[in-house]
């Protein structure tokens, strides 16, 4: 065996004789070794180089920053002031307090139990950088667990301001154009042509807003009246904008039906009262009830009555008609019958006989000749004719409807020109009737 001195030696002899020696190893023996090394390293703590250990504590720093920031945010409930609402203002310093709201007890109608407990929750509110206050960290909670704020600050949960509490006020809010109840009152959108209405509009929070008809009008002001004046089924439209064009809209039919029309004839055309019997045409459209009413107290129902009256006197007839929605028109005739078969009548000129006076009596034969100023009548009981002069002096007068004027005053004949008649009297139905005119004396 070999001592361990020769080995010694034989190592020495080696080292000499490799001392210069230069042994190039392979490529992928080389790789190997280096990554090696390099792990090695990495693994091994050294406050100079990127290692497990800083990879390790840069991770558990973000996972916990990230777990403490959410809490917070979940706890806090803020609001973000670069959402959605950025646009409702600008500042430079966006401030926050914590504030903590009390919410009621709640009971469900018909419940005894509460839905939930009174409880207490913070939420972070917005405060403009001019109006931050430390007095604001001392708001306590109202006896109904809503908010008091110190001078000088909004509510920023009210409805006047930039944010609510949550989605379900934003709907609550916006329920104002939301719900037709609140464009047009429910007893009013039915009605018959020309129908007339008001609308209302009684939504919070907006810009601008539009109104349309549904028959071609439209209107920008807050509560228009419009007016319906053909039948038919309109859609009216409520629009409301918000400074940014959004918009939002809310509608409600209007029904217009048609008006009927009343419209009657009386027979016979020239009616004498009281011994005619009077009959009524019906020509009205789009009814279905009627309501007749003679003047004297007498109605009816009947579509086309007839009726006698018992005395002659001036008598208004009205007829009202309905329609099957309810919709109602009325005529009235004022003194239907003042063209009664009873008249008295004269005429406006007469050529006296120069002959001499004949004495106001006529007959076929003079009535050619235009000689004698008399009437044409019918029906006619009572009777007095006066002519006048132009000076109002009393040239001629008669009881007699027999006996007309001749032109003569006093045996002489009466000088042409113009003359003023006047007469009274009755009819055979009682009707009184009092007429004055001119009659043109010519002469022959």
């Amino acid at each position: 065996m070999k001592t361990k001195k020769q080995n010694i030696n034989l190592r020495e002899l080696f080292s000499q004789k490799l001392e210069y020696a230069e042994v190039m190893p392979d490529a992928s023996i080389k790789s190997n070794l280096m990554r090696r090394v390099a792990r090695k390293e990495f693994m091994r703590f050294n406050p100079a180089r990127l290692n497990i250990y800083y990879i390790g504590g840069i991770l558990i720093a973000g996972i916990t920053t990230a777990v403490l920031l959410f809490s917070a945010s979940k706890a806090t409930g803020r609001l973000n002031p670069s959402g959605p609402n950025d646009n409702l203002f600008k500042t430079d310093t966006n401030s926050y307090i914590e504030i903590q709201v009390k919410q009621p007890v709640r009971k469900e109608p018909g419940k005894s139990k509460p839905i939930r407990n009174e409880s207490m929750r913070n939420i972070s509110v917005f405060i403009p950088p001019a109006k931050v206050n430390p007095e604001v960290s001392k708001v306590k909670d109202s006896p109904k667990g809503s908010i008091s704020f110190p001078p000088g600050i909004n509510n920023p949960l009210s409805k006047n301001g930039l944010f609510v509490e949550s989605i379900a006020d934003k709907k609550k809010l916006q329920s104002g154009f939301k719900s037709v109840a609140f464009l047009i009152d429910p007893h009013v959108s039915v009605g018959c042509a020309p129908l007339k209405l008001r609308f209302h509009n009684k939504s919070t929070s907006y810009d601008s807003c539009r109104w349309t008809f549904g028959d071609g009008g439209y209107s920008n002001e807050k509560d228009p009246e419009w007016i319906f004046d053909v039948e038919g089924d309109y859609k009216v439209v409520l629009q409301v904008f918000n400074r940014n064009g959004e918009s939002l809209s809310s509608t409600a039919v209007v029904t217009v039906h048609p008006r009927p029309q009343a419209h009657f004839e009386i027979t016979p055309e020239k009616a004498v009262l009281p011994n005619d019997e009077i009959h009524f045409l019906n020509y009205s459209t789009n009814a279905v009830k009627f309501k007749w009413d003679f003047g004297d107290g007498i109605t009816s129902d009947f579509y086309e009555p007839s009726h006698t009256y018992t005395k002659f006197s001036n008598y208004d007839v009205r007829l009202m008609v309905i329609s099957d929605w309810g919709c109602s028109d009325s005529l009235v005739v004022l003194n239907a019958f003042s063209g009664s078969e009873y008249f008295i009548d004269f005429p406006n000129a007469f050529i006296p006989n120069a002959q001499g006076p004949t004495g106001g009596y006529y007959s076929l034969k003079s009535d050619e000749a235009a000689q004698v100023f008399h009437p044409s009548y019918s029906g006619v009981t009572d009777y007095h004719l006066k002519i006048f002069s132009k000076l109002g002096i009393t040239i001629f007068e008669s009881t007699d409807i027999n006996l007309g004027w001749d032109g003569y005053n006093k045996g002489q004949l009466c000088e042409p020109g113009v003359y003023i008649w006047k007469v009274r009297g009755k009819y055979r139905n009682g009707e009184p009737f009092i007429k004055m005119g001119d009659v043109t004396l010519l002469k022959n």
